[in-house]
């Protein structure tokens, strides 16, 4: 049996090889963000901020952490099934300070989701607090489940 062997060729080195893959990754993430019409195509960020969706019988949740931001650089708009959060995370500066590191993103933001079911989106409420807005959205009564009783 031969073994067939490769002259010029070798294994490539595995840190140097994870970290094009790494690259290469972050370049596709970036493409389908703009054909998605994410973060990238809007200059906002398509991760912030995080939200958890829960739903029961009548009423649909949403929360989101956004931390050091203010309710007035806050926008909150439901139209149809599609909820919109938009507003701005302003930098702290300090004067005479020297950053070594400044890890926490500012700018504009912009999400949107859509909502399980429709929403009655006069009765709509947010309340902010220790960085965790909390909407509660009841569902309107054509959505809500109902019970039939059987005839006869």
């Amino acid at each position: 049996m031969a073994i067939f062997r490769y002259p010029n060729w070798r294994w490539p080195e595995l840190p140097g090889a994870l970290e094009d893959f790494d690259r290469a990754r972050k370049q596709m993430d970036r493409l389908m963000s703009l054909f998605s019409g994410g973060s990238e195509a809007r200059g906002s960020s398509g991760v912030f901020p995080p939200l958890v969706v829960t739903e029961d019988e009548n009423t649909i949740y949403v929360e989101a952490e956004i931390p050091g931001i203010k309710a007035e650089d806050l926008d909150i708009s439901v139209v149809g099934r599609t909820l919109t959060l938009s507003g701005e995370r302003k930098p702290e500066e300090a004067e005479n300070v020297n950053y070594h590191r400044r890890e926490r993103k500012w700018g504009s933001f912009r999400k949107a989701l859509t909502l399980p079911e429709d929403v009655n989106t006069e009765a709509v409420r947010a309340e902010c607090k220790d960085g965790l807005l909390r909407l509660v959205m009841p569902k309107p009564e054509h959505v809500k489940p109902r019970k039939i009783t059987i005839q006869g």
